[in-house]
């Protein structure tokens, strides 16, 4: 949205008039046009880091560990995880 000094500027408005806000039709569709193209970036952005979110979980998924079950021994599960603790 402009403002009174930017719409003074352009000659809408008288600059010692009163703080009524008009705006030209072409300034006014070039100002749609800069914020829709802010929305859109703003949304590519959003976009980009949802995937990176959902790329992160799919890896961290894929890096948990098995839980052991009850009927596993400490020493089976501790092997099944790939782990020796320099054994």
């Amino acid at each position: 949205m402009l403002t009174l000094g930017q719409a003074a500027r352009m000659g809408t408005v008288p600059a010692t008039g009163p703080a009524i806000r008009h705006a030209t039709p072409d300034a006014t569709d070039a100002e749609l046009r800069y914020w829709a193209g802010r929305a859109e970036e703003s949304l590519t952005k959003l976009k980009s880091a949802l995937e990176e979110r959902d790329a992160w979980q799919a890896m961290a998924k894929a890096r948990l560990l098995p839980k052991p079950s009850a009927t596993m021994s400490w020493w089976t599960w501790l092997r099944s995880t790939g782990s020796s603790f320099g054994l």
